[in-house]
């Protein structure tokens, strides 16, 4: 379950990033965090996908899946935006320290959810039919 927690937790916060940055272009959101219209979209995209697996009825590899992938891509992209903030000018106004923190963080919280133990998450019908171990 806590993986489940760790998606829609992250999937609300990119989700409200996204949307507050649509309407704050060409600056910085409050002065701290990016939001250039590259950014803005890749976070949509990313948000949707917290949420999916965070709130629907997703198998346990699909949620996996997506916080892995969700994971890799901040922490690369914190990465990456320490040594060139505009990321190689995809983000004119580019990454602040607050950017970078953010997602590296995240993407950390994110790769833990991904590789938590299974037997940590109660099963639900969308893991499917509980398999017999032979007993």
């Amino acid at each position: 379950m806590a993986a489940k927690w760790i998606a829609r937790i992250l999937g609300i916060v990119v989700a409200l990033l996204a949307i507050a940055g649509l309407f704050v272009e060409g600056d910085h959101l409050g002065g701290f965090a990016n939001v250039d219209l590259t950014l803005d979209i890749a976070r949509i995209v990313i948000a949707v996908a917290l949420l999916w697996v965070g709130f629907g009825r997703v198998t346990r590899t699909a949620l996996s899946t997506v916080l892995a992938v969700v994971g890799v891509v901040y922490v690369l992209m914190g990465i990456v935006a320490l040594f060139d903030a505009e990321m190689f000018g995809l983000l004119p106004t580019g990454f602040t320290g607050f950017d970078i923190a953010f997602h590296i963080v995240a993407g950390l919280v994110a790769l833990v959810g991904a590789f938590l133990p299974a037997a940590t998450e109660p099963r639900t019908a969308a893991d499917g039919p509980a398999v017999a171990t032979g007993r």
